[in-house]
């Protein structure tokens, strides 16, 4: 569940930055771009996700 809060939170972060690259854009090229770039988008926050959950586990083991 922690996991699927960070991907969602980096994924609307990073979605904040595409639709300001691609926001006056009208071609078909450069919308086909920003879908790519939200699926690479996607991938990016589900990774740092998973990295935020391991370091949060490691801090807070018990030694």
């Amino acid at each position: 569940m922690l996991m699927a809060f960070f991907a969602a939170v980096y994924f609307v972060v990073f979605a904040f930055f595409i639709d300001l690259v691609f926001r006056h854009t009208l071609s078909v090229q450069t919308n086909i771009l920003a879908v790519i770039c939200w699926g690479i988008t996607l991938i990016v926050s589900v990774g740092l996700a998973q990295y935020t959950v391991k370091k949060i586990k490691e801090k807070y083991e018990k030694k």
